[in-house]
C-alpha cells in the first residue's frame, strides 16, 4: 500500500499473521522476522540464471548479486500479488506466469525472513530493468553461481544461499 508515496509494509507475528503496519523509513525498527519477502528466479532456454548486481546506491546489499527479482509485500498485498509488482517494477516484465516453489520462515529454516519463491522461465532478453536500483544483469549457470558463492560469499545478500541451495537441491534450477 503507498500513500503519498511512502510504502507500507504489514507486520507480521511467527505464525506470518498480520499484526501490525509500519511504513518504509521505519523497516529498520522491527526485525527482518517480522516482514514478508518474495523473491523470483528467473531461468532461460539455455538453463542460465538471471543474476542482477545490485547499484552502488541501494541502502541494503549495495554492489552485491540478488536473486532474479526480490522485495517486500506491501501492506495489504499476497505474496503473489507482490511478485507481479516487483517483476515490473525491476525488469519490466509482464503477462506471464510464475510458479511458485517455496515458502521459508525464519522460525523453521535459516532465512532470516518469511518469503515466497517463484520461478519463471523466461526466454526472451531483459532490456527494461531498473537502472537505478541494477548496475548489471548478468545470466550465469548453476555451477558459476554455487562457485561464486563459495569463492566471494559477501558478494551474495544473506538469503541467497538458502534459498538458491534448496533450489538447487530441488532441481528447480
Amino acid at each position: 500500500m503507498k500513500k503519498d508515496n511512502i510504502e507500507f509494509f504489514d507486520i507480521v507475528n511467527e505464525n506470518d499473521e498480520i499484526i501490525g503496519k509500519i511504513s518504509e523509513n521505519m523497516q529498520d525498527t522491527v526485525k527482518p522476522s517480522q516482514l514478508r519477502f518474495i523473491n523470483i528466479i528467473i531461468t532461460n532456454a539455455e538453463k542460465k540464471i538471471v543474476v542482477p548486481k545490485r547499484s552502488s546506491n541501494r541502502r541494503i546489499f549495495p554492489n552485491c548479486y540478488d536473486f532474479s527479482v526480490g522485495g517486500h509485500v506491501n501492506s495489504g498485498e499476497e505474496y503473489e500479488e507482490a511478485a507481479y509488482r516487483e517483476l515490473k517494477e525491476e525488469l519490466g516484465i509482464i503477462n506471464v506466469k510464475l510458479q511458485e516453489v517455496a515458502y521459508f520462515s525464519p522460525y523453521d529454516s535459516d532465512s532470516n525472513t518469511f518469503q515466497k519463491v517463484f520461478i519463471l522461465k523466461y526466454n526472451n532478453e531483459i532490456t527494461n530493468y531498473d537502472q537505478d536500483g541494477i548496475e548489471k544483469i548478468y545470466y550465469m549457470t548453476k555451477d558459476e553461481i554455487q562457485e561464486l558463492m563459495n569463492d566471494k560469499p559477501s558478494l551474495f545478500k544473506t538469503d541467497y544461499f538458502v534459498v538458491m541451495e534448496y533450489l538447487f537441491n530441488k532441481k528447480y534450477v
